[in-house]
Protein backbone atom coordinates (compact mmCIF):
# COMPACT_ATOMS: atom_id res chain seq x y z
CA UNK A 1 0.00 0.00 0.00
CA UNK A 2 2.03 3.49 -1.00
CA UNK A 3 1.30 6.17 1.44
CA UNK A 4 0.30 9.21 0.54
CA UNK A 5 1.54 12.86 0.88
CA UNK A 6 -0.72 13.89 3.40
CA UNK A 7 0.35 10.59 5.67
CA UNK A 8 4.05 11.75 4.84
CA UNK A 9 3.64 15.27 5.96
CA UNK A 10 1.53 13.94 9.30
CA UNK A 11 4.43 11.23 10.01
CA UNK A 12 6.96 14.71 9.68
CA UNK A 13 4.91 16.68 11.87
CA UNK A 14 3.67 14.24 14.00
CA UNK A 15 0.61 16.08 13.74
CA UNK A 16 -2.92 15.12 12.30
CA UNK A 17 -2.87 18.14 9.08
CA UNK A 18 -6.06 18.36 6.99
CA UNK A 19 -8.65 16.07 8.49
CA UNK A 20 -11.37 17.40 10.92
CA UNK A 21 -9.39 16.50 14.16
CA UNK A 22 -6.39 18.54 12.48
CA UNK A 23 -8.71 21.43 12.08
CA UNK A 24 -10.15 20.86 15.91
CA UNK A 25 -6.88 20.93 16.90
CA UNK A 26 -5.74 23.97 15.05
CA UNK A 27 -8.96 26.24 16.22
CA UNK A 28 -7.85 25.84 20.10
CA UNK A 29 -4.36 27.05 19.12
CA UNK A 30 -6.48 29.81 17.63
CA UNK A 31 -8.57 30.08 20.42
CA UNK A 32 -5.72 30.13 22.72
CA UNK A 33 -3.27 32.61 20.62
CA UNK A 34 -6.38 34.90 20.63
CA UNK A 35 -6.92 34.65 23.93
CA UNK A 36 -3.03 35.45 24.72
CA UNK A 37 -3.22 38.71 22.25
CA UNK A 38 -5.96 40.28 24.35
CA UNK A 39 -3.72 39.39 27.60
CA UNK A 40 -1.00 40.99 25.99
CA UNK A 41 -2.60 44.36 24.80
CA UNK A 42 -3.41 44.34 28.47
CA UNK A 43 0.11 44.56 30.26
CA UNK A 44 1.22 46.61 26.86
CA UNK A 45 -1.37 49.30 28.05
CA UNK A 46 0.04 48.81 31.87
CA UNK A 47 3.21 49.25 30.86
CA UNK A 48 2.16 52.42 28.74
CA UNK A 49 0.30 53.73 31.45
CA UNK A 50 3.36 53.24 34.44
CA UNK A 51 5.85 54.83 31.84
CA UNK A 52 3.67 57.99 31.41
CA UNK A 53 3.19 57.97 35.26
CA UNK A 54 6.51 57.53 36.00
CA UNK A 55 7.14 60.53 33.09
CA UNK A 56 4.49 63.00 34.74
CA UNK A 57 4.28 62.56 38.37
CA UNK A 58 7.69 61.02 39.87
CA UNK A 59 10.25 63.95 40.77
CA UNK A 60 13.87 63.54 39.68
CA UNK A 61 16.20 62.29 42.86
CA UNK A 62 17.55 64.82 45.09
CA UNK A 63 20.11 64.86 47.59
CA UNK A 64 17.79 65.22 50.04
CA UNK A 65 15.09 62.62 48.29
CA UNK A 66 16.51 60.28 46.83
CA UNK A 67 13.29 57.90 46.74
CA UNK A 68 10.21 58.79 45.26
CA UNK A 69 7.71 58.98 47.37
CA UNK A 70 5.45 56.22 48.53
CA UNK A 71 2.10 57.69 47.15
CA UNK A 72 3.67 57.91 44.23
CA UNK A 73 4.79 54.38 44.02
CA UNK A 74 1.99 52.62 45.17
CA UNK A 75 0.42 53.19 41.74
CA UNK A 76 3.24 51.55 39.86
CA UNK A 77 3.60 48.46 42.44
CA UNK A 78 -0.25 47.23 41.62
CA UNK A 79 -0.18 47.92 38.43
CA UNK A 80 3.19 45.79 38.21
CA UNK A 81 1.49 43.26 40.17
CA UNK A 82 -1.41 43.37 38.07
CA UNK A 83 0.96 43.11 34.99
CA UNK A 84 2.50 39.83 36.84
CA UNK A 85 -1.00 38.28 37.43
CA UNK A 86 -2.27 39.10 33.49
CA UNK A 87 1.23 37.25 32.21
CA UNK A 88 0.98 34.60 34.72
CA UNK A 89 -2.18 33.52 33.45
CA UNK A 90 -1.40 33.99 29.57
CA UNK A 91 1.42 31.65 30.19
CA UNK A 92 -1.35 29.44 31.59
CA UNK A 93 -3.08 29.49 28.66
CA UNK A 94 0.07 28.49 26.14
CA UNK A 95 0.58 25.81 28.06
CA UNK A 96 -2.84 24.53 28.52
CA UNK A 97 -2.70 20.45 27.01
CA UNK A 98 -3.51 19.95 23.61
CA UNK A 99 -6.28 17.55 22.60
CA UNK A 100 -3.76 14.98 21.50
CA UNK A 101 -5.05 11.59 22.56
CA UNK A 102 -7.87 10.15 20.78
CA UNK A 103 -9.79 9.20 23.92
CA UNK A 104 -9.64 12.81 24.75
CA UNK A 105 -11.18 13.61 21.18
CA UNK A 106 -13.72 11.16 21.34
CA UNK A 107 -15.16 12.62 24.21
CA UNK A 108 -15.52 15.64 23.49
CA UNK A 109 -16.77 14.71 19.76
CA UNK A 110 -19.35 12.37 21.15
CA UNK A 111 -20.39 14.82 23.90
CA UNK A 112 -20.00 18.11 21.64
CA UNK A 113 -18.33 21.07 21.93
CA UNK A 114 -20.58 22.53 23.57
CA UNK A 115 -18.94 22.75 26.84
CA UNK A 116 -15.55 23.19 25.59
CA UNK A 117 -16.58 26.19 23.54
CA UNK A 118 -18.07 27.94 26.66
CA UNK A 119 -14.89 27.43 28.47
CA UNK A 120 -13.02 29.26 25.20
CA UNK A 121 -16.32 31.62 25.00
CA UNK A 122 -15.27 32.81 28.26
CA UNK A 123 -11.76 32.63 28.32
CA UNK A 124 -12.00 35.22 25.37
CA UNK A 125 -14.57 37.22 26.47
CA UNK A 126 -12.61 37.96 30.00
CA UNK A 127 -9.05 38.41 28.08
CA UNK A 128 -10.64 40.92 25.36
CA UNK A 129 -12.75 42.77 28.34
CA UNK A 130 -9.89 42.98 30.04
CA UNK A 131 -7.87 44.41 27.54
CA UNK A 132 -10.90 46.94 26.77
CA UNK A 133 -10.74 48.37 30.45
CA UNK A 134 -6.94 49.11 30.28
CA UNK A 135 -7.57 50.77 27.57
CA UNK A 136 -10.36 53.04 28.17
CA UNK A 137 -8.07 54.30 31.58
CA UNK A 138 -6.33 57.54 30.97
CA UNK A 139 -3.93 57.81 33.64
CA UNK A 140 -2.81 54.69 36.03
CA UNK A 141 -4.73 55.78 38.68
CA UNK A 142 -8.26 55.38 36.83
CA UNK A 143 -7.03 51.00 36.78
CA UNK A 144 -10.01 49.32 38.55
CA UNK A 145 -7.55 46.70 40.16
CA UNK A 146 -10.37 44.84 42.06
CA UNK A 147 -12.42 44.40 39.14
CA UNK A 148 -9.50 43.50 36.67
CA UNK A 149 -8.57 41.09 39.62
CA UNK A 150 -12.11 39.87 39.33
CA UNK A 151 -11.65 39.37 35.38
CA UNK A 152 -8.02 37.18 36.00
CA UNK A 153 -9.75 35.07 39.01
CA UNK A 154 -12.79 34.34 36.05
CA UNK A 155 -10.18 33.37 33.84
CA UNK A 156 -8.51 31.21 35.83
CA UNK A 157 -11.55 29.13 37.17
CA UNK A 158 -12.65 28.74 33.36
CA UNK A 159 -9.11 27.42 32.50
CA UNK A 160 -9.31 24.99 35.54
CA UNK A 161 -12.86 24.01 34.61
CA UNK A 162 -11.80 23.43 30.77
CA UNK A 163 -8.92 21.42 32.01
CA UNK A 164 -10.98 19.13 33.89
CA UNK A 165 -13.13 18.30 31.55
CA UNK A 166 -10.52 17.42 28.96
CA UNK A 167 -9.28 15.16 31.45
CA UNK A 168 -9.66 11.45 31.02
CA UNK A 169 -11.39 9.59 33.88
CA UNK A 170 -9.29 6.97 34.77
Amino acid sequence: MSETAADRLRSLLGCDVYTQKGRLRSDDLLVRERVRHGLGEATARLRQLISQWRADRMPPSTREQPFPPAEVMEPIRRAERLGRAIDDVSTTVGGLPLLSQDRVWDRVRSAGLDELLQFDWTMVGESDALAAATAACGGLDEIDIGAAEERIQRLREAIGDRCRYLEIPA
